[in-house]
């Protein structure tokens, strides 16, 4: 029976063909899981580049381009083009391995002729050569192939590197932009998973494809079918080399913690771990992997991606793994422990109400939302339970300094706090999660769990980390923590080794983002232009190296309208655009900063006949709107991001004021400026910017560059 497996390059152009075309892919293969190799139909052509190009038909006008096998019946299929294209295509491109990576790679044969006529020649530039310090053994070693270092040694400047971009495979570019960017070799292998020293070359690289992470295998239509539903869900087939080691190690020593900037691939590696994990549990085990996130979108998410791998590797896990959210954890504990379940005050109006009566009846010199601050990131933060360990808590990162007698000031009105809620049988969140750690710790809430995986992790206060320390046991493969400050949304700051979590010798950062053009990529890091965040552990962060996996086919586009009613007709505008030209309705987003401007965007979307998918409703399938915070953790192919003017972002009720607390209003706006950093990056391949008036001090070096 014939084979056919699916390369990486297949599924990035899936969402690009007609819909009929795609519908008869599995029946692509069923024909080679169904027939001799005699009974494909498999053409080849008169002119090949590489003599395994076959095509083979989808349908009457579309063909499937495929390599074939030197010998034996695996086949590998890499794009699907017009009859003509089709043929085209093989007549300039070849097929190879990397020997280091295992990667399957495309060389554009006439695009490496044309690079050629362009760089400079050796013999007539007595410049140094960009990579004259590293001998052929060191680059055929890191996946160079030898046919095209006479190319790499025609190097002698950044620009003649973009160049080489344009031919040369991806994985193969990816290693001289690391050399030419300071990195060692060893942090190249490092980088790029590559073990051996050995350069392995198969007489037939289409064996080794099969076993290449960056080709699909299907073991049925259903498995197919699983994946050709979910075509930017690259991640639940492909794992790249670096992402791969991290995921699958087979034990860490300790706590891991893995950072990296948007569309890296954090949560993809994170659950790849807690798939790995769970299936590594005893048949009878008592707990169950916990993968758990700060708000219950994002869990829904991690719960059907692990789902999506149960369906790809033909696993159960579903009772090995425990996803949800540390806020419905605490509760469960504290359910199970006091017998009841717990009343929560759910919304900031009520918490706010009461932090003014408290500033009132005690008289405190303080604006309430200082007082709510200091009680969050300061006394819960630090687990404070006496005034007199108040007094002597440290308060770093407060800019605004307290004397002894205003510290009693703060701790009357904290009292004062407490106390209506202890006459209402309320808690915050966070007294939750602060209770269920102590019941853990005392022994109250049963059995630990055996590992924790945590994702999202710049957005989890102190006392949700001290809960998560207190449910698993310290040892090999306890926690494993994901995570990004430059999208922090909520203003929760902790160094984890604070927490009792010691990352030391076991910290990775992802650099390849996957999600997101080089276009909308440069563009949403630009944003963030000369902001210092932190790495999760006391220590700094910095997205030097984070670069995207593919270019676009557009730039972002930016624009003011001088009304909002203009605006929303060009949000129209532009979404009809998108879907005239192929995009799908739910593969479009729209973000917004606050709730009223999503449900005008709704309204303005339903009245032009655009079906709206609200994200704070069930409906599914068409445009989805939400606010830019009900974005975090989603996908799509286009995102609009409206009302980025000054009225709106930063938002003025988000932001303390300087003269109130100058430490909180720098942190206020860097948060504000993150979260549109995160709306920016939800968009693969298309990014509309607009605003209303003036636009956002935000956009400022953006839109005079």
């Amino acid at each position: 029976m014939a084979s056919l497996g699916f390369a990486q390059s297949f599924f990035r152009r899936l969402p690009d063909l007609p819909k009929e075309v795609q519908k008869r892919i599995p029946e692509l293969l069923g024909r080679f899981q169904e027939s001799t190799i005699a009974g494909l139909h498999l053409e080849k052509p008169h002119a090949l580049a590489d003599d395994r190009g076959r095509t083979i038909r989808v349908t009457k006008f579309w063909r499937g381009v495929v390599m074939a096998p030197v010998e034996g019946d695996h086949y590998i299929l890499f794009d699907v083009l017009e009859h003509d294209r089709a043929y085209v295509w093989l007549a300039n491109h070849t097929f190879a391995i990397n020997s280091a990576t295992r990667e399957v790679e495309i060389v554009d044969v006439e695009a490496m002729r044309n690079v050629s006529k362009s760089l400079p020649s050796v013999a007539g530039d007595l410049r140094p050569g960009a990579f004259d310090a590293y001998g052929n053994t060191v680059l055929l070693e890191l996946g160079i192939e030898a046919v095209h270092l006479p190319l790499v040694r025609r190097v002698r400047a950044d620009t003649d590197l973009d160049l080489l971009s344009r031919a040369m495979p991806h994985s193969q570019h990816e290693v001289l932009e690391m050399l030419a960017a300071g990195y060692s070799v060893r942090e190249v292998r490092a980088e790029l998973g590559i073990r051996s020293s050995v350069v392995s070359r198969e007489p037939d690289p289409s064996v080794a494809a099969l076993a290449s992470p960056t080709v699909f295998v299907p073991q049925s239509a259903r498995e197919l079918q699983e994946a050709l539903e979910h075509p930017l869900e690259l991640w639940r087939i492909f794992l790249h080399p670096t992402q791969r080691r991290i995921a699958y190690r087979e034990k860490f020593a300790g706590p891991v913690r893995v950072t990296g900037g948007a569309g890296t691939g954090k949560t993809v590696v994170a659950l790849h771990r807690a798939h790995h994990l769970a299936r590594r549990l005893p048949e009878k085990h008592g707990r169950p992997v916990l993968v758990t996130t700060f708000v219950r979108t994002l869990a829904e998410g991690l719960r059907a991606g692990l789902a999506s791998l149960d369906a790809v590797t033909g696993a159960d896990t579903s009772s090995a793994v425990e996803v949800t959210t540390v806020d419905a954890l605490a509760h469960r504990i504290v359910t199970e422990v006091e017998g009841a379940a717990p009343k929560i005050v759910l919304d900031d109006d009520s918490l706010t109400k009461i932090w003014t009566a408290a500033t009132a009846a005690t008289g405190a010199p303080f604006t309430p939302a200082m007082l709510r601050q200091e009680w969050e990131n300061v006394i819960l933060a630090r687990g404070v339970r006496t005034p007199m360990d108040y007094l002597s808590a440290p308060r770093a990162g407060r800019i605004q300094p307290l004397t002894r007698t205003q510290r009693l000031q703060v701790w009357t009105a904290v009292e004062y706090f407490l106390g209506v809620l202890g006459d209402s049988g309320e808690r915050t969140f966070h007294q939750l999660a602060d209770d269920a750690a102590q019941y853990v710790r005392s022994g109250a809430a049963g059995d630990l769990f055996p590992h924790v995986v945590v994702d999202e992790a710049q957005d989890l206060h102190p006392v949700q980390w001290r809960l998560l320390r207190a449910v698993v046991a310290d040892g090999p493969d306890d926690l494993f923590v994901v995570g990004d400050a430059h999208q922090r949304i909520y203003d929760h700051r902790v160094a984890l080794t604070a927490m009792g979590i010691n990352v030391r010798g076991r910290s990775h950062r992802l650099r390849l983002n996957y999600r997101t053009s080089e276009e909308i990529l440069t563009w949403a890091v630009a944003l963030l232009n000369g902001q210092v965040v932190d790495d999760l552990d006391g220590g700094l962060d910095h997205l030097d190296g984070y670069r995207s996996a593919f270019r676009g086919v557009q730039d972002p586009t930016a624009h003011g309208y001088l009304t909002a009613a203009a605006e929303l007709d060009g949000l129209v505008s532009t979404i009809r655009g998108w879907l005239d030209g192929g995009v799908e309705p739910a593969a479009i987003g729209v973000a917004a900063r606050t709730r009223r401007m999503a449900d005008d965007a709704t309204d303005a979307l339903r009245a032009a006949g655009i079906e709206p998918s609200p994200l704070d409703r069930r409906k599914r399938g068409g445009v989805e709107i939400g606010t830019m915070h009900r974005m975090k953790g989603l996908e799509y192919r286009a995102v609009a991001v409206v009302d980025v003017s000054a009225r709106s972002v930063p938002l003025p009720q988000a932001v303390t004021s300087q003269t109130v607390e100058a430490t909180l209003h720098v942190q206020d706006l860097q948060r504000e400026l993150c979260l549109l950093h995160v709306a920016c990056t939800r968009a693969r391949e298309f990014l509309a910017v607009s605003w209303s008036g003036a636009p956002s001090p935000f956009l400022k070096m953006i839109l005079e560059a």
